[in-house]
């Protein structure tokens, strides 16, 4: 979606995007300078806000495109939006804190004492590549400090064979070994690369009089909605399969048939989720081999698969006089629980008992 020519494309047709601008190309190049203008603070944060959260912050510029094409060349205005997200800077910082603690253990085990099969680094230049390797490995470069120190160890030996003697010629071999010494993380540059963290830019032709940084930031963020709709409807229980018929009119209604199990599904979470959220419970026992574990914002497809597991069943028997009785399987808890969140009587399910 980001491509260059898919967003021409776009405002050729006069339509809108709005999209993440992945880190590459001339990106690349220009991610440092977007980002410095910010942490030195010669650009002004705006903080992003949803009700009552804090979100993150950042700040946008603007830019003129230009395309040219067989007809007339298109010219268009985008805007330039860097956000940190509080939530993604925490992330990245744990994992940078994860890569230091590892980094460092692996640096400290480079030199290990002497014994068979431990690898002795015998040249200054063989161990600094080592410890760049490994810099680079856990892409902690620039963040940690290495110092290591020369060992010789002497062995004096008989030259020639046979017994010594005390006017036999002698000579000392020496040998050289670099140890690491001490693995100490340097502050400063770590304090300053966390301030790089948790960052992302997107794009987008939105007119900036109808839609602020906090409006298009707040939208994207739900845009994973209408991709999961997508999943859902293409995976079971819906699965849109229409290559197994034959018709444009059963391909059209195979997908508005599955479309409208789509929005029951969707209807099913929400209305559960609300309940949950307004009477700050959560439900225990959806999960299959974690029988306490707790959620208060279950998906759809694991509560119908609760149903799908208790394996309830009726069970019909013909009287004598020709009447049918049927016995239904009790509701376990969890599915009572069920029930009430979507404000579904239990009565209408001891009602199939009744049906002929």
């Amino acid at each position: 979606m980001a491509a260059f020519a898919t967003r021409a494309a776009i405002v050729a047709h006069k339509d809108y995007y709005l999209t993440a601008l992945p880190r590459t190309g001339e990106t690349a190049q220009q991610w440092g300078e977007w980002l410095d203008v910010i942490i030195e603070g010669s650009q002004a944060a705006t903080l992003i806000w949803r009700e009552e959260q804090l979100l993150g912050g950042g700040y946008e510029f603007s830019r003129r495109l230009t395309v040219a094409d067989d007809w007339e060349p298109t010219t268009w205005p985008e805007r330039v939006q860097l956000v940190r997200s509080r939530g993604q800077a925490r992330r990245e910082a744990g994992l940078l804190e994860k890569h230091l603690q590892q980094a460092e253990t692996t640096l400290r085990q480079l030199t290990p004492p002497p014994a068979r099969g431990r690898r002795q680094y015998r040249e200054e230049v063989a161990l600094q590549a080592a410890i760049d390797k490994v810099l680079t490995q856990y892409h902690v470069s620039g963040l940690l400090t290495t110092t290591w120190q020369q060992e010789e160890s002497k062995t004096t030996r008989y030259v020639g064979r046979g017994r010594g003697g005390p006017n036999r010629p002698t000579r000392t071999d020496v040998k050289v070994r670099y140890v690491i010494s001490d693995v100490q993380r340097n502050e400063p540059a770590i304090i300053k690369h966390r301030r790089r963290l948790g960052w992302r830019a997107y794009i987008t032709n939105l007119p900036q009089d109808q839609w602020s940084l906090t409006d298009t930031v707040c939208h994207y963020r739900a845009g994973y909605c209408v991709e999961r709709d997508f999943h859902l409807i293409k995976d079971r229980p819906l699965g849109l399969s229409p290559l197994y018929v034959r018709r444009d009119d059963q391909i059209i209604g195979l997908t508005h048939l599955l479309t409208i199990g789509l929005r029951l599904l969707t209807l099913i979470e929400t209305k559960t989720r609300d309940t949950l959220q307004q009477t700050k419970e959560s439900l225990t026992g959806l999960y299959e081999g974690q029988p306490n574990r707790a959620t208060d914002r279950p998906t759809g497809l694991r509560l119908l698969r609760a149903f799908a597991r208790a394996e309830i069943s009726r069970v019909g028997t013909q009287m004598p006089d020709g009447h049918w009785h049927w016995r239904l399987s009790p509701l376990p808890d969890l599915l009572i629980q069920i029930l009430t969140l979507l404000g579904v009587s239990e009565q209408v399910y001891l009602q199939l008992g009744n049906s002929p």
